[in-house]
């Protein structure tokens, strides 16, 4: 075999093929999922005839500007309101959010409570506020966040009809950046947008089918009161307790389901800069790896498992096999100085480009097709971001190898620097020691 085919293979073969056949056939069986999972759930639905009590509970932390739109959404559901309790729980407040809550309290017709805890941390709030629900359902809803106006009932509507499902994320939507906002604010937002639209109604649905939901959203979850008491509730011991509480659940209900219920729709704030959402990356990455340590056992099961939680093949996808990717970045452009040319360079990035543009528009086809008006507004006004989403998905792979290596360097924090950060503290780390040094030495002169 010549030397030109040898090369033609290992170009194409190792580097490329290998990751763009994951993904393509991630991609597809994504959209089969969905379009089961859709067919599945309208065969199952029948509107309610029955309201159980359910017990909504919000951990506030300095939630001043925030609890009011979240407690004015609650008040708007589309259920009944006499049907529900709301348990306010603060965890270190220092704000004026109780005085939110005080005049509120006074002006909805909710049933609401404040509590404040000792311990600070929303492990903390939302274990307080899980022991003193009462509710047959638990919502557990942060106070960033607004419902829309149907999301408890739809909840509801599937816990009545699907008995085997324990718990269950909700569908979170991004809302628009400020209108002052910068142009790059402005990107970043739509691209999370989109990101966030396709992830819970084209990934998490699939993942809901096969039963292997990785992650319950900590800002919109739902539980069966019995079920969520017979857990150990959420952990302290991590950084994402909500992924944590998503394996506990697949421990203890080896027979039960856990879910994603795309079409109850809660609203969070968009990211404020690229910092902010290195950050967040970092933390949910290292959290992975974090829970996946934590509990071993639920990775003895073989990667090639179809059905069921396989947490061992959402590691190997999401660090073995992405590894090709930083390849990608820095190899491909050194491979010109071993005689490939720069124009096979050139078109193979644009091949890569247009060929993840095309899983993207996929994507978001079918993420759009049983998405609310609000969201087919929203694409169609941000319709040229999605040419961006193909070096925005490679900008959060970044991020998230970043969490993977802070996960094996350094202790878990949910505040995170950003790299810019962490050089500025290296360099003044470095003129500190130099001046400790110099000082050191004079003294020694004298």
């Amino acid at each position: 075999m010549s030397e030109q085919v040898w090369r033609f293979i290992i170009f194409w073969g190792v580097w490329l093929l290998v990751p763009i056949l994951v993904d393509l056939t991630t991609a597809i069986a994504n959209v089969v999922g969905v379009l089961a999972m859709r067919y599945r759930r309208r065969r199952l639905y029948r509107p309610l005839t029955y309201y159980p009590f359910i017990s909504i509970v919000i951990p506030v932390y300095n939630s001043e500007e925030t609890l009011e739109p979240c407690l004015r959404s609650i008040a708007a559901q589309d259920y009944p309101l006499d049907r529900m309790e709301i348990l306010c729980i603060s965890n270190g407040t220092t704000d004026n959010s109780f005085g939110v809550f005080a005049r509120l309290q006074a002006e909805l017709p909710l049933h609401m409570r404040w509590h404040t805890i000792l311990n600070k941390g929303k492990a903390w709030a939302l274990n307080a506020g899980i022991h003193l629900a009462r509710g047959q359902y638990i919502f557990n809803v942060d106070s960033d966040v607004v419902l829309a106006p149907d999301a408890v009932r739809k909840v509801v509507e599937v816990f009545e009809v699907e008995p085997d499902m324990v718990a269950a994320t909700g569908s979170i939507q991004v809302l628009p950046p400020p209108p002052d906002a910068s142009l790059a604010r402005r990107v970043l937002a739509e691209c999370e947008f989109f990101e966030y639209l396709t992830a819970f109604h084209v990934g998490r649905e699939h993942q809901t089918l096969l039963n292997n939901l990785y992650t319950l959203s900590g800002a919109f979850s739902i539980f069966r009161r019995e079920a969520l008491l017979e857990t150990f509730l959420y952990s302290q011991l991590t950084v994402t307790e909500d992924t944590d509480l998503t394996f506990e659940f697949y421990e203890r209900f080896r027979d039960k389901r856990v879910g994603a219920i795309s079409t109850a729709i809660a609203y969070v704030h968009s990211i404020e800069s690229l910092s902010a959402l290195y950050a967040q990356r970092v933390r949910w990455q290292r959290g992975q790896v974090e829970v996946s340590a934590r509990h071993r056992h639920l990775l003895k099961r073989p990667w090639w498992a179809f059905w069921g939680f396989n947490p061992r093949r959402v590691l190997l996808i999401d660090h073995t096999l992405s590894f090709p990717r930083a390849v990608w970045t820095f190899l491909l452009p050194v491979l010109v100085f071993f005689g490939y040319s720069l124009s096979l360079i050139v078109t193979t990035f644009i091949v890569l480009y247009f060929f993840y543009l095309g899983i993207d528009l996929l994507w978001v086809a079918v993420a759009l097709s049983s998405a609310p008006p609000f969201a087919w507004r929203r694409a169609r006004a941000a319709w040229w971001v999605l040419f961006l989403l193909p070096a925005y998905r490679m900008l959060v792979y970044w991020f998230r190898l970043s969490g993977f290596l802070h996960a094996m360097a350094e202790p878990g924090t949910w505040r995170v620097s950003d790299p810019m950060q962490q050089v500025r503290a290296g360099v003044a780390d470095v003129q500190r020691r130099a001046t400790q040094a110099y000082a050191a030495l004079l003294a020694s002169l004298k």
